[in-house]
């Protein structure tokens, strides 16, 4: 007990340290000092879960404390000022233009039309010949924002307010489910987490929230919630369209007609003389790559509307042999289809990420785990940029970024044992279909 309350005060006090470096020096993105601060939290996260990993939660107030710090974690990072070139700012423009009755599918920030709209702050933003990319679910969260409070820094603290209630969700999702409430540190300390939500401000977070509560909901069988928070997921960022075979016969009808119907309503809000809100996604598909290599490989065979197509048919190709083989309370079952249509799409950010990261917590999820590391040398491309290099992602951060991943998949599946690890036997996983065994992988 003593043994882990050290660990704990160690690797929070490095993971604060670093945390409080990033924020009063604001270290620019793929600066050394940046990464200098990522790896030190990424160690602080892997010694502190190895620690934890497979240990039962004796002590609340020990888990308290890694909560707390946790907090405190993300405290030092909502302070810093946000700059024009932030997405965030993205967020507030579309958020305002809807408070003025403006579509933000309609109209780009150039217009001169929009020029009374504007801040100075809106008026450097970097996408101002660019339609908005983000769907209806994430619109009428940017809306909601800027009503509250029309600035960048009510839009991160929003953004960190649904970060801390996905802990919450996650934690409880474990409870239920009888698993080591330890492994909420999974998510919580996450250096990548940390550093695009709290640092850099992402809204994929909403939609990582939506998807945590909708497992969640689906493993207590509350299926109109899970129903709503799932649509509300892919109104938020389409990635967990791919997850719609894992809720095949697990949602009542009537369930699965209402949140068709709460989708189809979120789009027709913004739809226009028969045109549907998809912003500058088919622009993403047709010309956009970053970090996106399986993409470029399958639109060379076809084109990139084919290689689109190969993304989202191999995540549900995945959910769908998800749905028969794992409960629908296995990690796995949520985070492996993503993973792989995200894999194959043509820009793969590191924030992109966001939406994997509640589920990483078993170890059939560890090659994912890593990902979330790997994936943090691609912000050297940021760097190389700023000193006039292509923005584009070298081959060698690349290899490494894919290949650990790959690697560490590899191991689990040719050591042919069950990857999901036993649940304590006060409680069994949940099984939402009487009669179905429970298998692993």
């Amino acid at each position: 007990m003593k043994s882990l309350s050290a660990t704990l005060a160690i690797t929070g006090a490095c993971f604060l340290a670093s945390a409080i470096v990033l924020a009063i020096t604001q270290a620019p993105l793929g600066s050394p000092l940046f990464f200098a601060c990522a790896l030190t939290a990424g160690v602080s996260y892997a010694v502190i879960l190895r620690r934890v990993w497979n240990r039962p939660c004796e002590s609340r107030r020990q888990l308290g404390a890694a909560l707390l710090l946790a907090v405190a974690f993300r405290a030092p990072l909502v302070l810093p000022r946000v700059g024009a070139d932030s997405d965030m700012v993205r967020y507030l423009w579309d958020g305002r233009l809807q408070t003025h009755g403006y579509s933000p599918y309609m109209m780009v920030p150039a217009d001169p039309v929009l020029a009374a709209v504007h801040t100075d702050e809106t008026r450097r933003m970097p996408s101002l010949r660019t339609p908005t990319p983000y769907p209806p679910g994430a619109q009428l969260f940017f809306r909601m924002v800027v009503s509250i409070h029309d600035s960048t820094r009510a839009m991160k603290v929003a953004l960190v307010a649904c970060d801390l209630m996905t802990i919450l969700v996650l934690w409880r999702w474990l409870v239920f489910t009888g698993r080591s409430e330890w492994l909420t540190l999974a998510y919580a300390w996450n250096p990548l987490v940390l550093l695009e939500v709290a640092h850099s401000g992402h809204m994929d977070v909403v939609g990582a929230l939506w998807i945590t509560a909708s497992a969640y909901w689906l493993a207590r069988r509350r299926t109109a919630l899970a129903s709503v928070a799932f649509v509300l997921a892919v109104a938020t960022k389409l990635l967990p369209i791919v997850l719609v075979p894992l809720y095949w016969r697990r949602v009542r009808l009537r369930d699965a007609l209402a949140g068709t119907a709460l989708l189809v309503l979120l789009y027709l809000r913004f739809t226009d003389g028969g045109t549907l809100p998809f912003g500058a996604v088919p622009n993403v598909v047709a010309h956009i790559r970053f970090n996106g290599p399986m993409f470029r490989m399958f639109a060379r065979l076809g084109s990139p509307q084919t290689a689109a197509l190969v993304a989202v048919a191999l995540g549900m190709l995945a959910a769908t042999w998800a749905r028969w083989r794992l409960d629908a309370s296995n990690p796995a079952a949520w985070a492996w289809p993503m993973a792989l249509a995200l894999a194959c799409a043509p820009v793969v950010y590191p924030w992109y990420l966001l939406y994997l990261t509640p589920f990483l917590f078993t170890t059939a999820t560890l090659p994912l785990a890593a990902w979330t590391f790997t994936v943090v040398p691609v912000y050297v491309v940021w760097h190389i940029a700023r000193h006039g290099g292509r923005w584009a992602v070298p081959a060698s951060v690349m290899i490494a970024e894919y290949g650990l991943p790959a690697a560490i998949s590899a191991r689990n599946l040719f050591r042919r044992r069950p990857i999901v690890p036993p649940l304590p036997n006060r409680q069994n996983p949940v099984e939402l279909n009487p009669g179905e065994p429970r298998r692993t992988l």
